[in-house]
């Protein structure tokens, strides 16, 4: 359909056009949403993939002739922003709370049983019953019907901005249908964005062609997936979100009576609400419903990890209130991880990039938690020990942290007559030199380091990864070509590469070859605490990395550096330090170094100055035990903004220990040495304060 302004017409004609092709554009808009809803939503689509491209196109052009007429809700603006350089960071409205675990039938029942002692006088509170998906949690802010704002959880009280890519989400409404009177200007809908398993299959075979490492599982690509600077990553990541609930700053009400109420609301104003919903009577209703999806869960289209049971009366919700962290009338049951026997057809011995043997069990195909698991870690040589594993045994397998597939025992009673225990290799499986293992240390390890193909591959793969010099388009594939064909035997040589080089590799075109070198190029000018976690020094992480980043501006500053002094950093201690002097040691790294330097890697970094407040500033913390409002990552970021530390280790050095669930050794010595231990409330209250200016400085 055509669209013609008459420039030469009647002001009364132009005016007639004109609010034409507004309604027309306005229809459009409205057809295009409703069909996307029954596609991403309901997934029950009325008309051809051909009909919808025809109307997309329609208002495409529309938009391009009067760009006037264009809006942010608009369909044609889910995709097309710029990619970002950082996520700013978002305070909620609303606190977000997690939930408490059950992890049994019992501790459901004694969570059901403490609800009723409020309520002595009714036989039975009703209790809604919802998949818990295992995915990543968001707030979306509409206002007047449009979506404004998308963030991350974060720690509950603040988050990161994502609102461009949860846009590129197209079962994410950008404007709400039909709004009734009594809903509130301003909303905050909470709901998961996951993964499904299908775009999860399709994710990871891209990145096995590619030559990309693949995701562990679909809520970690979910995850990583929201979270890519450039929002057109996000869009082909083919996601989808299930809402669980909203709630407005200024109203407290709630426009139902009911959670379950407010869910049939929110799939009217064109929301994704998990069908799989039940709202159940009793507890013994709801412990029906969590032995039903127990077994159904693996034939879903997603990852659930368990139920959330729920009190529906939203004026007992209120009533009942919360803790410091979670919500007394919710709890999540986490379903238990499934175990399974299966045959152990053989063991292989892989070697990492600190030359470290590990035994990978080879398995008898097995379908496990809703996957087919045909590989299990087997950790070292003490564990195959412990097992007393023989080649044909009956072994069980489970998901630890329903991700890692690991052998947890064998059934004796099955084992064939004559077979013969596992030995453990004494050469290295690449490279046949003598294995060796130190004392008090349980892995066997290559010293063959410039000599081993798996050591090199494993140090340039490290190298490349997002936590250390991040080069996009370097897959373990393409590095294994690298090193095969000679052109590279450590990380520096990555800088020598040319197009031309790369052009003479299998399935290297012209175009992938210079995006290639382009990527590594760029990666020269990396932070130093990204390069000194890129070298790949034993025991030295990320936030070692940091810490060493932190205290010196060099890789100089830190190959001169003495032992005393190394010992003496907060996070350090005497076996990093020892590392690290024994790293710097070795010629071939020194000339590794040398020639990273000639290449234009950039081995300084020149110290920025801020004008942010740092309260935090000399101060060393340890987070021990699982913090329930947020990840230990976003904990750290938060300490570091402010100034701090963050150390892996307590010591008498150390200013304060952060506690979450289950702390361990760590909690006891900080009591022992009069460490200063805050619980996660006491934490998240003083990160309040000082982000509020209530707190200049906190001292050691």
């Amino acid at each position: 359909m055509e669209y013609d302004i008459k420039i030469g017409a009647g002001i009364e004609m132009q005016i007639a056009d004109i609010k034409k092709i507004k309604n027309r554009v306005k229809e459009l808009r409205k057809q295009i949403n409703y069909h996307n809803y029954l596609y991403y939503v309901k997934d029950a689509p009325e008309i051809t993939d051909f009909e919808f491209d025809k109307l997309f196109k329609e208002l495409k052009n529309l938009e391009l002739k009067f760009p006037e007429l264009v809006t942010p809700e608009s369909p044609t603006q889910r995709v097309g922003e710029e990619p970002s350089e950082k996520f700013e960071q978002v305070k909620h409205s609303v606190r977000l709370y997690s939930l408490d675990n059950a992890n049994n039938e019992e501790e459901l029942l004694d969570w059901y049983n403490r609800i009723k002692k409020s309520y002595p006088n009714e036989h039975g509170i009703e209790i809604v019953c919802e998949l818990k998906i295992d995915g990543l949690a968001v707030a979306l802010t509409y206002e007047r019907g449009i979506f404004t704002q998308g963030a991350t959880r974060g720690n509950g009280i603040a988050g990161e901005d994502i609102t461009t890519n949860l846009r590129t989400i197209k079962s994410i409404p950008l404007r709400l249908f039909d709004i009734p009177d009594e809903l509130p200007e301003t909303i905050e809908v909470r709901g998961e964005i996951f993964m499904p398993k299908n775009a999860f299959d399709e994710l990871n075979q891209r990145r096995r062609e590619q030559g990309e490492p693949e995701f562990a599982n679909p809520r970690n690509a979910g995850s990583g997936s929201v979270r890519q600077l450039d929002p057109k990553i996000t869009a082909e990541r083919k996601l989808s979100i299930f809402v669980y609930g909203a709630v407005a700053p200024d109203f407290s009400e709630g426009i139902s009576s009911t959670h379950s109420g407010n869910l049939e609301i929110l799939e009217k104003l064109g929301f994704k609400v998990n069908p799989d919903t039940k709202v159940c009577k009793n507890i013994k209703e709801a412990l029906e419903f969590c032995k039903k999806w127990n077994t159904d869960r693996f034939k879903l289209k997603y990852a659930t990890d368990g139920i959330v049971v729920k009190v529906n009366s939203l004026k007992k919700q209120q009533e009942l209130g919360f803790t410091s962290r979670s919500p007394r009338w919710a709890i999540a049951y986490k379903f238990p991880p499934e175990v399974i026997l299966t045959t152990l057809k053989k063991v292989e011995f892989s070697v990492g990039r600190t030359g470290a043997v590990t035994p990978v069990a080879v398995l008898e195909p097995v379908k496990l938690a809703g996957t087919m698991v045909s590989r299990a870690s087997l950790h070292n040589a003490d564990e195959i020990e412990r097992l007393k594993l023989r080649i044909g045994d009956k072994v069980y397998v489970k998901k630890a942290a329903e991700i890692i597939p690991k052998v947890i025992g064998v059934e004796l009673s099955q084992r064939q007559e004559g077979s013969e225990s596992l030995v453990y290799p004494d050469k290295c499986p690449s490279c046949g030199h003598k294995l060796e293992r130190k004392e008090g240390e349980v892995i066997n390890f290559c010293p063959n380091f410039m000599g081993c193909k798996a050591q090199i591959i494993g140090r340039i793969e490290h190298w490349v990864s997002r936590n250390a010099m991040d080069i996009d388009g370097v897959g373990a594939s393409l590095i294994k070509q690298f090193v095969e064909h000679g052109l590279i035997k450590d990380p520096a040589d990555l800088y020598q590469l040319t197009k031309e080089s790369l052009m003479e590799l299998e399935r290297m075109a012209d175009k992938s070859a210079g995006n290639v070198v382009e990527g590594i190029q760029a990666s020269r000018d990396r932070p130093v605490g990204r390069l000194i976690n890129a070298l790949g020094i034993k025991y030295v992480g990320k936030e070692t990395a940091d810490i060493l980043g932190q205290e010196y501006n060099s890789i100089e500053n830190i190959k001169n550096a003495s032992f005393k002094e190394l010992e003496n950093i907060e996070g350090i201690g005497e076996k990093i330090a020892d590392s690290i002097i024994n790293y710097f040691k070795n010629p071939d790294v020194l000339e590794m170094i040398d020639k990273l330097e000639k290449n234009g890697v950039k081995l300084k970094q020149d110290m920025q100055k801020t004008d942010k407040p740092r309260p935090l500033l000399n101060t060393s913390f340890v987070l021990t035990g699982t913090l329930s409002t947020m990840d230990r990552k976003s904990a750290s970021d938060i300490i570091k903004e402010m100034g701090g530390k963050v150390t892996n280790s307590v010591s008498k050095k150390t200013s304060c220990v952060i506690v979450g669930e289950s702390p361990g050794s760590k909690y006891d010595k900080a009591v022992s040495l009069g460490i200063t231990v805050l619980d996660e409330s006491q934490f998240i209250e003083l990160i309040e304060k000082l982000q509020a200016g209530g707190i200049e400085e906190v001292n050691e």
